[in-house]
């Protein structure tokens, strides 16, 4: 866990929360690029929202590996984060929070995903550690 990139996330809580209120997120890496979004700052060597590659080798289920690169030309810095997945609502918590409903997302759902980007922040790890 990166204690910087938490305290940036929960400074920041109220502008991740207002964003999950305006839709449901389709896709782990919507969360995942969310919570970068949300801890990155304006230093050259952090994190670049639009640098977010996802490795899947599972099919129905399994793990995503989220690798998400430094801003700037060539960068030598790199994060990753695991989120695994499931195949239904019943084993695949995005899935069961916005269960392909298409009304707003209520205060639960938003809670549930904050939840979800918690998670996510607390498992970013610098790859060269």
């Amino acid at each position: 866990m990166i204690q910087e990139f938490v305290d940036r996330f929960m400074a920041k809580k109220p502008e991740l929360e207002a964003k999950f209120r305006e839709a449901h997120p389709s896709e782990y890496v919507d969360i995942v690029k969310a919570v970068v979004e949300t801890v990155t700052t304006d230093q050259y060597d952090d994190m670049d929202p639009s640098r977010i590659h996802t490795i899947d080798d599972g099919e129905y289920q399994g793990t995503l590996l989220f690798v998400i690169a430094a801003k700037g030309y060539q960068p030598s810095d790199y994060w990753s984060v695991f989120v695994s997945y499931g195949s239904c609502s019943g084993c695949d918590t995005l899935r069961a929070i916005n269960d392909y409903g298409s009304d707003p997302p209520t205060d639960d759902q938003v809670s549930q995903y904050m939840t979800l980007a918690l998670h996510i922040v607390q498992g970013l790890k610098k790859i060269s550690e």
